[in-house]
């Protein structure tokens, strides 16, 4: 039976998970830094979330999730974005009544979407994103931006510039929508049939086709910056200034409406160009959501965040050889030459692992040349060898697979020795000879 990954799944191969890991810790560890805790929500939520939140008028709802019903007859659907689900936990657990404003909270975790595969996105994609979730002041929209624009930096980045537009409040956006209606509707006839529904329930939304004479059209439409409230003027007009004082750089895009239908006010993307000037588009995004707690059965409050694709992250690493030092490796290879001294290197092993030393154990009972070339394989920095003699002695031969230097230590000593040799700090540890029972 030839049974192959379904199309548009990845299998993370040996130095791909390791470079996954590393890309999601530093991830994780930037949210941290400006003040954002953990969440993790189910894959699957009911369908209705993401019908309301994501909206039925968006491509995401309409052409791409993953529903099906379960065996109660009810309708679920695979997650294809992460912030409704989070809003529903927040708004669920009662989180605002219980913790203080504005809450701050970080995610990572697949999601679903029934899209046509390409670089750096698939079916089954992982997202990183952040909530800033009852805010007050646009400066906070600012700082959101910012700790998105700190991810890209710290994880090698360069060029980075965020496009933002705003979509003002719901007077701008009723206003908008009728001057959109009015510049369309001479055009009906030769738009998309996608943008034809879009005409019908969500007018910006014809500003986000990407059909090449529907764009073009879009280009002469008029702009939301015209139809902005004074309030929606002024806060914007802060967040730019905020960013400006930071030296981070953006620009308006007046074409910028992001395709979920909860975003409103400040919305961005941020855009990266490598040093040879290939412009790679739009690698992560994110907006304003004044609505979306409320409709979820929440308090009337403002939010902000944004989300990241982590394999499309990973794509443009490796395009820039970025990841090429990231590898799989051990600290030591313990290789047991006989069937004699098998329980003496099991015990061992287990107290390495004990102290923090990434171990591997060899108990095939090959050639000392035959094993020592494993160990280079696994990129082992020590090989600790033990035949009979060793056993016999009470000692272990480490040998530095870097160097080629080796030296007999007496295995009472072995751990300390590794800990002075890799600059490794104590940890706790049972006796060296692994019988720690009474």
């Amino acid at each position: 039976m030839d049974i192959k990954q379904p199309k548009g799944t990845k299998d993370w191969l040996l130095g791909e998970v390791e470079a996954v890991e590393q890309v999601e810790q530093a991830l994780i560890n930037i949210a941290k830094l400006y003040g954002y805790a953990g969440i993790r929500t189910p894959m699957f939520e009911h369908t209705e979330l993401f019908t309301r939140s994501v909206g039925d008028s968006s491509d995401i709802v309409r052409k791409e999730m993953y529903t099906f019903m379960d065996k109660g007859d009810r309708s679920l659907t695979l997650r294809p974005e992460l912030t409704a689900g989070v809003i529903r936990s927040v708004v669920e657990q009662k989180l605002l009544h219980t913790q203080d404003l504005p809450l701050k909270l970080y995610y990572v975790g697949p999601a679903f979407r029934y899209e046509r595969p390409q670089l750096g996105r698939f079916r089954q994609f992982h997202q990183f994103g952040v909530e800033h979730i009852g805010i007050t002041s646009p400066l906070s929209v600012a700082e959101t931006i910012a700790t998105g624009i700190t991810v890209l930096e710290m994880l090698g980045f360069e060029n980075v510039t965020v496009s933002i537009n705003s979509l003002g409040d719901e007077a701008t956006r009723l206003a908008y929508k009728e001057a959109l209606k009015s510049y369309y509707e001479p055009h009906l006839a030769n738009i998309c049939e996608d943008c034809k529904q879009r005409f019908q329930t969500n007018p910006l939304r014809l500003l986000d086709c990407k059909i090449p004479s529907d764009h073009q059209l879009g280009l002469q439409a008029p702009v939301i910056g015209d139809y902005l409230s004074e309030a929606s003027q002024a806060a914007f007009k802060t967040v730019q200034e905020a960013l400006t004082s930071i030296k981070i750089q953006w620009k308006l895009d007046p074409q910028l409406v992001r395709g979920l239908d909860y975003y409103s006010d400040c919305v961005f993307e941020y855009h990266f160009v490598s040093k040879t000037g290939k412009d790679y588009g739009a690698i992560g995004a994110g907006g304003q959501f004044p609505r979306l707690v409320e409709e979820l059965g929440g308090p009337s409050v403002m939010s902000v965040g944004f989300a990241f694709g982590i394999e499309r992250i990973l794509a443009l690493l490796t395009d820039a050889g970025r990841l090429e030092g990231v590898r799989s490796y051990v600290d030591l290879y313990i290789i047991s030459m006989e069937p004699l001294t098998d329980q003496y290197a099991f015990r061992l092993a287990h107290n390495f692992r004990y102290t923090n030393f990434k171990t591997e154990l060899n108990l095939e009972h090959k050639s000392l040349k035959s094993s020592i070339k494993s160990a280079v394989k696994r990129d082992a920095v020590y090989a600790v060898i033990i035949g009979e003699t060793e056993m016999k002695s009470n000692i272990v031969t480490i040998k530095n697979l870097q160097t080629q230097e080796q030296q007999q230590v007496p295995v009472g000593e072995v751990v300390h020795l590794m800990q002075h040799l890799t600059n490794q700090p104590g940890h706790h540890h049972h006796d060296e000879e692994g019988d720690h029972h009474e």
